[in-house]
């Protein structure tokens, strides 16, 4: 699938906007002023960009390249051509290219041949990024992309085939057993999954978004019956585990530690927003705690109901923190020395049974034990209700003094369930 160009135009926001989606083959409609800025039309996306070439090496010509620079009306004209501009200066510089935008070689006959795997992903994650994705999904796609797929990284994405993704498919799983013995990776069935999940989201968006000419209809790594069978961890405690898990807790010679695996069941958070929570982000007056970028990134920010017992909690962890790490307890409510607590588990004689995601789940079972609903404990967890029509109707925020009532039902049943539940702070 070639492209096809018209004359060219000033290109305005005004311009690109009366400019008509394509039918058929992509369209290029070029700058009247800069050469190589121009607009690429697709059937359902314009985005800007600019092409150029690589120096000259040995006498041989260089590559063409084109710089992504926005997609409108997300990215206005003045803006694709304020960043065209300073490519150009760049150049006649003779000073490389900036790689923060996705680099793809020009559509043409050979472009499926040229788009590498690693320029997809390239592309991709800049659309992810500018979608509001969190940092840690995209960290964890660039960890799968570094540590499952180095052989494809500069491979054609066109040439990677059904039998190559099966066979990646069964290494990835291959490693877990590697593992063990003290290899590199520590991967299983799950990562096999998502690594394939991975791979899945950059294809599609090579083909959909970029239009990435001579592509297959069909997607080489979709699931079929690749994938392993995936089934729920029960790792979470019943109350009839509480009182072990509360002796190991005591045990633990740091206080702030103590105090942020007992946060941990009772809101049952996942590991990261409670690592990362500010006391900025706490109104002990509402009371809540703000999570500001929560998995699923800005668009999932919520505010979290906060028990009596999750306060007592925080009391304890702020005269904990200001005790042992003055500074770093300014701004992490969970502070270690340097920024705050990295690593939930525990290591040697001091070990917990249960920490890290495993809480989460003790929380969603002991919230079902103490009776509190299927849709408060929902939005307490921060799960999606859009999927559920008559959930989707629910006004959260109107919600809050439902929400944290429930949130006292649990911490409630939690707190009378564990073992000498006042903590104190060793000094």
């Amino acid at each position: 699938m070639s492209s096809t160009q018209t004359s060219r135009i000033l290109l305005t926001d005004k311009a690109v906007k009366g400019v008509p989606f394509s039918t058929a083959k992509p369209q290029i409609v070029r700058d009247s002023k800069i050469a190589g800025f121009h607009l690429w039309v697709g059937k359902s996306t314009k985005t800007f960009r600019f092409q150029y070439e690589t120096p000259r090496i040995n006498g041989q010509r260089g590559s063409t390249m084109v710089e992504w620079l926005g997609e409108h009306p997300h990215a206005s004209a003045d803006e694709a051509r304020a960043k065209a501009l300073e490519i150009q200066a760049l150049r006649a510089r003779g000073e490389a290219i900036p790689r923060g935008l996705a680099v793809v070689p020009e559509a043409g006959p050979d472009a499926a041949a040229a788009l590498t795997f690693r320029a997809a992903w390239e592309a991709y994650k800049g659309a992810i990024t500018k979608e509001g994705k969190s940092i840690r999904t995209i960290a964890d796609y660039q960890d799968k992309f570094d540590r499952h797929l180095t052989a494809w990284h500069d491979r054609p994405l066109a040439s990677i085939k059904r039998e190559d993704v099966v066979q990646e498919h069964a290494a990835v799983t291959e490693r877990a057993r590697q593992a063990r013995a003290g290899q590199k990776y520590a991967s299983g069935k799950y990562a096999a999954n998502g690594t394939m999940r991975f791979g899945r989201a950059v294809w599609n968006h090579a083909k959909d978004e970029l239009e990435t000419p001579g592509l297959p209809e069909r997607n080489p790594f979709r699931s079929g019956k690749l994938f392993h069978k995936e089934k729920p961890r029960n790792t979470g405690m019943g109350m009839a585990d509480l009182p072990a898990w509360s002796a190991q807790l005591q045990a633990l010679a740091n206080p702030v530690r103590r105090e942020l695996h007992l946060f941990m069941l009772l809101t049952g958070l996942r590991r990261t927003d409670v690592l990362t929570a500010r006391w900025a982000n706490f109104d002990p007056a509402r009371p809540s705690l703000k999570l500001p970028s929560p998995k699923g990134g800005e668009d999932r920010a919520f505010e979290l109901p906060l028990s009596t017992a999750q306060l007592e909690c925080l009391e304890r962890v702020r005269e904990a923190g200001r005790t042992y790490y003055p500074e770093e307890s300014k701004t992490w409510i969970f502070p270690a020395p340097g920024g705050h607590v990295a690593e939930v588990k525990e290591e040697g004689r001091q070990k917990l049974s249960h920490t890290g995601h495993a809480l989460r789940h003790s929380f969603r079972t002991l919230a079902a034990a103490a009776g509190v609903d299927r849709l408060r404990l929902k939005i307490l967890m921060n799960h999606s209700i859009d999927d559920d029509v008559t959930d989707a109707y629910a006004n959260v925020p109107a919600l809050f003094s439902s929400l944290l009532q429930a949130q006292e039902t649990v911490s409630d049943f939690v707190m009378s369930n564990l073992t000498s539940a006042t903590l104190t702070i060793q000094r």
